[in-house]
């Protein structure tokens, strides 16, 4: 039935979990202990749409397609030793007891979105969502498909995301950055100003679009011949920094290879967490003044560099 097992509800975290939590539900699978209940919505397409549940049905996926081991603080079960193991290496006694595990799934029919969608909210009241996730589930879906449309373009590949960042959709919220920036909105570039910006907005321009993907092309390739030790500089604060500079660059008529260059001495010749620049990129980095303050010292180190 795995095909049928739908985890992407718009409200829905990304695989949040750390094997070492994933491994403690495995434990309580095979040792038949109490789980709560996996909440799932039937809206009559064929599907099962996880709505609460995700991180403990793919903990025992994962676990069954030997992505992980057991942690090594795993205690015996019925005297095997199962620490550190993948479920291959398991005893057959074992796997059984795994495999046969029953998980109590409550389905919900006759429900709308908005109905299912408060229902995740209330369950998970006691593990907050992120700002960020929170929105996510605001933005209209011509403005969701444009920012996972622009998220497929390999740039994204470049930036220095943590798996974190990318799980709790830091790289999203980057593309919204973007979109403000290139709607000239006078906001902060993070929290409340820009989520209340994004999930007000019905679509994002054709034009607004078109630029940005401009902007993304350009700094791609001005970024093009960078290794992965160079790319831990192209952290979210910096790239956000960088959209808005490319507008500089090519009133100037700079090259990609010539930005790259720039770029390359300024954030990692001359970089430091104590430079004048390093300071802005510290507390308060989104903050429309601290955001100004970059921009303009970053503008002014291009011009001093001509």
């Amino acid at each position: 039935m795995r095909d049928r097992i739908r985890f992407d509800l718009p409200f829905q975290r990304n695989s949040v979990w750390k094997n070492d939590r994933r491994s403690y539900l495995v434990d309580s699978v095979i040792r038949d202990k109490y789980i709560p209940n996996i909440l799932v919505w039937d809206n009559g397409d064929g599907y099962i749409w996880v709505v609460d549940g995700r991180q403990r049905w793919e903990s025992v996926f994962f676990f069954a397609d030997g992505d992980y081991k057991l942690s090594k603080g795993t205690a015996d079960f019925n005297g095997e030793n199962i620490a550190g193991k993948k479920f291959e290496d398991l005893s057959s006694d074992t796997q059984f007891e795994f495999l046969t595990y029953n998980f109590t799934v409550t389905e919900f029919r006759e429900c709308t979105f908005e109905e299912v969608e408060e229902m995740f909210y209330r369950v998970n009241q006691s593990v907050p969502l992120t700002s960020t996730e929170k929105t996510r589930v605001k933005v209209s879906p011509a403005v969701r498909e444009t920012v996972q449309e622009l998220g497929q373009h390999l740039f994204f590949e470049k930036i220095a995301f943590t798996k974190a960042d990318r799980n709790r959709y830091v790289d999203e919220q980057l593309i919204w950055q973007f979109i403000a920036s290139s709607m000239n909105q006078d906001i902060d570039f993070g929290g409340a100003s820009l989520n209340r910006f994004i999930s007000g907005l019905d679509e994002v321009p054709a034009h607004i679009v078109e630029l940005i993907e401009q902007k993304i092309n350009y700094m791609d390739a001005a970024f093009r011949n960078w290794d992965q030790a160079k790319r831990k500089m192209l952290k979210k604060v910096h790239v956000g920094s960088l959209f808005q500079v490319v507008d500089h660059a090519l009133i100037q008529n700079w090259t990609d290879e010539r930005f790259g260059k720039w770029a390359e001495s300024f954030l990692i010749d001359r970089y430091s967490v104590d430079s004048p620049y390093g300071q802005l990129c510290q507390k308060g980095a989104t903050s429309k003044q601290f955001a100004l303050n970059r921009l303009n010292y970053m503008i002014k180190d291009m011009v001093q560099s001509t």
